[in-house]
């Protein structure tokens, strides 16, 4: 668009330069399109000059001089073009049509045959219809009286493949297609007559050594019907000579002669394969019969039907919505009555879905549902259903298997820290005590923040761990690492982070000096625990959980010394459980070790040198921790959602209780 604005832009400037100096009276174009030289000589001359939609392609027009009319003739007889001249515009174009007395004169240089029957029609106001005419320009200089005189000179620029047909006015040009013309071919010898005899239509048919489509084709024409050939009718008739027959003798005696029958349907006869003749002992009593369809289309209605009654010999007729079918008189019932399911009028339903999407619907449609009878609306839990009241009732019924609510899983997580430390120091030391009377094993339990983990420690692991856990907290042995409650969906993943984001300076050696150079770029690197777990809940409770988790450890940053990044350690398990809900899941071995030195001085004389090590001591470490994931996933179902959960007082007094049977026992 804006080349367009900017050519057009340039030809005003350069035509009011040009043809406003005094003195000067000429103007020369090269290679320009012959509408911008239209467009500039109209502003020239004042007048309105236009092309119509005839004209196109490029052209060079150079003028100099005071006789601009005879210029501009030269000019359109050199690109072969007609100019018709009034007072207030002159049109260009490359169809002239000119009249003498009561004939018309028709000039046409390189126009589209689409375009010259248009302005046929135009110029004769009628009715002119046709085939595919070509892309092909003609040129035709011609004569006649009235319209149908120039539609038969333009059949006969387009060549022997097109006729001409008329009526009352009515023209159509008719392109001859291949099978036509091989029915008509050169050997074919058929004469099809047509009488009246005693008030009676009557035929004469002298056929030697034709195709059956040739002489069908010339009976249907003779007794104008309208025909479909619906098989293969290229087989050889060697003689057939007879009269005085009526349409339907003739008919039947031409389709008996070639194994073929005619079968008539709202004036329309269909010639189709015998079913009489050459059938086998299975399809023995089948005949051909029409069935008519009044909303469903021809195609997607075939599909129904072979999917329901398997592969049928089926003939669509898409222009009359229906179709010829081949089958016994039984099975021609069976898909009358099918039809009558599914051929009615669409009434449209709203459907509200309660748990799912519209989307989630369409990619899993039930049985007997297609995907065009749904039309999503504006929100994503309602669509419109078009189909009858029937159907709707069967989709709603669907509905209360499909629209449920997703399964839900929850799961209670516990991540103990256990460490273990041993000291490499040898000490001479001695201790005794004197036995007190009445000294003998003794066994008590104490429970205090066990009981406030969020996962029921007693119920899932038994008392005899609760202790155990709680005597390693109480030592030091065990922290919480982590303790909360994980919620999903069946079939969903859950991703458990808790980690540490260590960044640190992206260094570079200097070759020369051996130092570390800052680069500018500050790097990331995440440390800690990450659990990924994936459950999903079978129709009978059944919980299947697969687990993953991965425990990384950050070394000592000397990237400041090295141009290194920080060492790190990384653990991974990954485990597949079954179980019913509120069977727990133990994940151990994420163990990670680490050795330390520990070094001991005293103040001032340590750093005396040789004497100074006297007064040092040296004690190696080694750490040892071990992460240890507890794991209970639980049902969500509907029964579990209303109940309502105890208090922790209530929980307490549970445990205690339990103790209390506990030792009595």
């Amino acid at each position: 668009m804006k080349k367009v604005f900017a050519l057009c832009a340039g030809l005003l400037i350069f035509c009011s330069t040009v043809f406003s100096q005094p003195g000067v009276d000429g103007f020369e174009f090269l290679n320009r399109d012959i509408s911008e030289i239209l467009y500039s000589i109209s502003l020239y001359r004042g007048l309105a000059i236009v092309a119509d939609d005839t004209v196109d392609g490029k052209a060079t027009f150079r003028f100099a001089g005071e006789d601009f009319d005879s210029a501009f003739d030269s000019f359109l007889r050199a690109e072969r073009l007609y100019v018709d001249k009034s007072e207030k515009v002159w049109t260009v174009s490359k169809v002239s049509f000119t009249q003498n007395d009561s004939s018309y004169f028709l000039d046409a240089s390189d126009v589209r045959p689409v375009i010259l029957v248009d302005k046929i029609s135009q110029k004769f106001q009628c009715e002119i219809t046709f085939d595919s005419l070509g892309e092909s320009p003609v040129t035709l200089h011609t004569s006649g009286k009235n319209a149908s005189d120039f539609v038969d000179a333009v059949a006969r620029v387009l060549g022997k493949d097109y006729s001409v047909d008329s009526d009352n006015g009515h023209f159509r040009i008719n392109k001859i297609s291949s099978q036509k013309k091989s029915y008509s071919s050169e050997r074919d010898q058929v004469c099809v007559k047509k009488y009246s005899e005693d008030g009676n239509e009557l035929f004469s048919v002298d056929v030697q050594d034709a195709s059956a489509g040739a002489t069908l084709e010339e009976l249907f024409s003779k007794a104008q019907k309208e025909f479909i050939f619906a098989c293969d009718t290229s087989f050889r008739i060697r003689r057939v000579l007879f009269s005085g027959k009526s349409f339907d003798e003739t008919l039947s005696l031409i389709c008996s002669n070639c194994s073929l029958q005619a079968l008539e349907s709202n004036g329309i006869f269909y010639v189709l394969p015998d079913s009489s003749l050459g059938s086998s002992l299975a399809d023995s009593g089948k005949i051909w019969k029409k069935h008519n369809l009044s909303c469903y289309a021809v195609s997607r209605a075939c599909s129904l039907i072979e999917s329901r009654f398997g592969k049928q010999n089926l003939i669509p007729l898409d222009e009359e919505n229906g179709f010829l079918c081949f089958a016994t008189e039984n099975v021609h019932n069976q898909i009358a009555d099918f039809i009558k399911s599914f051929d009615d009028a669409k009434n449209s339903f709203v459907v509200k879905l309660r748990y799912i999407h519209t989307d989630d619907f369409l990619t899993h449609l039930p049985p007997g549902v297609n995907a065009s009878q749904i039309v999503k609306s504006t929100q994503d839990n309602v669509f419109f259903f078009n189909g009858n009241e029937a159907q709707h009732e069967q989709l709603l019924e669907q509905l209360k298997e499909i629209d449920c609510p997703v399964k839900r899983i929850r799961y209670d997580l516990l991540v103990m820290q256990y460490q273990s430390t041993e000291d490499f120091k040898w000490e001479n030391t001695l201790s005794a005590k004197k036995l007190s009377f009445g000294d003998r094993n003794d066994t008590s339990i104490s429970l205090g923040s066990v009981l406030d983990f969020n996962l029921d420690v007693v119920s899932a692991f038994g008392l005899k761990f609760a202790a155990s856990l709680q005597s390693a907290i109480n030592e030091n042995r065990a922290q919480v690492f982590a303790d909360t409650t994980l919620q999903g969906v069946s079939g969903g993943t859950i991703n458990f982070v808790n980690t540490n984001t260590y960044r640190y300076r992206d260094n570079n050696l200097n070759p020369e000096t051996g130092k570390p150079i800052y680069t500018g770029v500050t790097r990331e690197i995440a440390s800690g625990l990450k659990i990924d777990v994936t459950g999903w809940i079978s129709g009978d409770g059944v919980i299947t959980s697969k687990v993953t988790a991965s425990v990384s450890r950050q070394g000592a940053d000397l990237s400041s010394s090295t141009g290194n990044p920080p060492p790190t350690s990384e653990k991974i398990i990954t485990t597949e459980v079954v179980g019913k809900s509120g069977e727990p899941i133990v994940l151990s071995g994420l163990i990670q070790n680490e050795d330390c030195w520990i070094e001991q001085r005293t103040p001032l004389i340590s750093k005396i040198p040789i004497l100074g090590w006297l007064f040092k001591s040296r004690n190696q470490t080694s750490e040892k921790t071990e992460m240890v994931i507890y794991l209970v996933p639980h049902w969500e179902s509907d029964e579990n959602v209303s109940e309502t959960k105890i208090s922790q007082k209530e929980f307490r007094e549970r445990v205690i209780k339990n103790i209390v049977l506990e030792e009595s026992k």
